[in-house]
């Protein structure tokens, strides 16, 4: 009896990890069924990209602390800064790499590339906001320049005035002085 009772035993515990095993797997892939692959998000249309974002980012505040917490923010930043973005948030995209940096350090080759695009987004913000700041100062010349315009028009119409009332002076004095010559003589 005791054979195979222990023969019983020992089928249930295997039975009991084999079970274990499949809901532990079947949480895995019910997690990983939102996840895509980088080549994936680098194909994405336009129109397509928005909403990757947005389900994305309701993925990552739905997970807590989940193991695929950081490849989400890794290809969060990847769809900011993708080139077919219609709004592109480099600044976001930015962020989102220094957190996937501080999140997943473990993965070094990786790091050298998200490391490489960090550089990339930092060149792009910097442009960016240099490009911001050329904007202000255009609209501030164009304003300056619009007043200096109206300036000079005026300047135009006052010495045009100037010119005919000296005009009218040299007429005045040529009259006076022939009113003098006749009178002289």
């Amino acid at each position: 009896m005791k054979p195979n009772y222990l023969l019983k035993i020992i089928k249930l515990i295997i039975l009991f990890f084999l079970l274990c095993m499949v809901i532990f797997i079947t949480g895995c892939v019910q997690q990983t069924k939102n996840i895509k692959n980088s080549t994936s998000y680098l194909t994405l249309q336009t129109k397509e990209i928005k909403t990757e974002i947005s389900r994305l980012e309701s993925a990552l505040k739905s997970e807590d602390e989940s193991l695929f917490k950081p490849i989400s923010i890794f290809y969060l930043a990847l769809l900011y800064s993708h080139y077919k973005n219609p709004e592109p948030d480099y600044k976001q995209a930015f962020k989102n790499l220094e957190k996937y940096i501080s999140l997943d350090s473990a993965k070094a080759e990786q790091k050298i590339s998200v490391q490489y695009l960090l550089t990339l987004l930092e060149k792009i913000i910097a442009n960016e906001n240099l490009c911001n700041e050329l904007k202000t100062l255009i609209t501030t010349l164009k304003q300056e320049n619009k007043s200096l315009t109206e300036k000079y028009k005026k300047l135009v119409i006052e010495n045009q005035n100037i010119k005919e009332i000296i005009e009218k002076l040299k007429q005045l004095d040529i009259q006076l002085e022939k009113k003098r010559g006749g009178n002289l003589k």
